[in-house]
């Protein structure tokens, strides 16, 4: 929900998207340091403005499992006159975590933050047509023109964007230059900038999320059905490696020299475990009682199918735990004239992680530690 200290800038485009929450059009703008550069939150493929602000309840964001967490102890049923060994009751996903917004963590920090929700967040960056519609990337100028008549005329900005949004940002600044003179950092998160193999494999990724749902039913549409969305979207097929919108967005692009760029990668395709009730070893054993067996009960990983994301054929950097994050590859996530940032988190961590978070955070001069995520060293190329 908007809180105090926010306001809503009205701009108008076709097809204009409202927020969710407030069911009102118009970009969404924290206040913040006035000497402070305006971070504009861009968000991905599928999402809407709940990715920046609020990720526990957005679209894409909304995978926080908690899948690093400790079981919960065990409980005792209570006796019975015969073993107890095998399954209790299967399966569920691990709880969700609190997580913290791009929004809320900037704010914290006295940055001003500027959100909505794109048109066509499924659909093409570069709409085909003779003359082409209007798209993401003239919505961005809108806003953007928005903006800047919004804020004095020493403001400068951030563009910080998530996924597509990375990719939005690179062809904002090809097509509009003027309006780019008042950005002084680009920050892209996890974005394919040379394209991602989930959209030439979108046949892979679909059986494998058939074979899991033979394996647990609806909780392989409740973990992965978004990754099936995504992968099947107009937007991937844009982002296909070798698309036709790729590649003309790669030839002769040159760094603005004003702007800073920053790129980061994921090396996790770790989601959610599969976990189930168990009985514990126990409660097979007789003991000096009428009737002679306690049943006690505790959590286990399914074998075989949990995690329930590294279960998917790594045939794929994109699904490779150590190259992709479910979604894209760190190696496709770069370019060459931007510092990479590469980290061991998946996709939608990306939107809330803490390690990525104080990241972001050095780079707008804010001297914060930064905390190591699970997994592998996070490190700079």
């Amino acid at each position: 929900m908007m809180a105090v200290g926010f306001q809503t800038i009205p701009y108008t485009f076709p097809g204009q998207v409202p927020n969710p929450d407030t069911n009102q059009p118009g970009i969404e703008v924290s206040a913040g340091d006035p000497d402070l550069p305006v971070i504009v939150l861009l968000h991905g493929t599928g999402g809407d403005i709940r990715d920046m602000i609020d990720p526990a309840d957005a679209p894409v964001a909304g995978q926080n499992y908690d899948y690093d967490g400790a079981f919960p102890p065990p409980v005792t049923v209570g006796w019975s006159s015969y073993p107890g060994f095998g399954v209790w009751s299967c399966c569920e996903l691990d709880p969700k975590k609190p997580v913290m917004s791009w929004r809320d963590v900037l704010s914290a920090n006295q940055f001003a933050t500027a959100a909505y929700s794109q048109v066509d967040p499924d659909g093409f960056l570069a709409p085909p047509g003779s003359p082409p519609p209007l798209g993401p990337v003239d919505e961005l100028a809108v806003v953007m023109t928005e903006l800047i008549r919004h804020f004095r005329d020493e403001t400068r900005f951030v563009l910080l964007g998530h996924s597509r949004g990375g990719l939005l940002i690179r062809k904002f600044l090809r097509d509009h230059v003027k309006l780019a003179e008042r950005v002084s950092t680009v920050i892209t998160l996890h974005s394919p900038h040379t394209g991602s193999e989930l959209a030439n494999l979108a046949d892979t990724v679909t059986a494998g999320v058939t074979w899991l749902q033979g394996e647990i039913g609806t909780l392989a549409t409740d973990a992965l059905g978004w990754l099936l969305a995504l992968a099947q979207s107009d937007a991937y097929l844009e982002m296909a490696v070798g698309s036709p919108f790729l590649t003309a967005l790669a030839a002769g692009e040159q760094p603005l020299p004003w702007i800073n760029y920053f790129t980061f990668g994921g090396v996790s395709v770790r989601l959610t475990r599969i976990r189930s009730w168990v009985y514990t070893p126990d409660s097979a054993f007789p003991r000096w009682h009428t009737p002679p067996f306690l049943h006690r009960r505790m959590v286990a990983e399914v074998p075989g199918i949990s995690p329930v994301a590294n279960t998917l054929p790594p045939t794929i950097d994109e699904l490779t735990e150590g190259r992709g994050d479910l979604l894209t590859a760190d190696s496709r996530d770069r370019l060459s004239f931007a510092m990479h940032q590469t980290n061991p988190i998946n996709h939608a961590e990306a939107l809330w992680h803490p390690t990525i978070q104080a990241q972001v955070l050095n780079i707008l001069g804010v001297n914060v530690p930064v905390p190591p995520a699970d997994g592998v060293t996070s490190f700079w190329w």
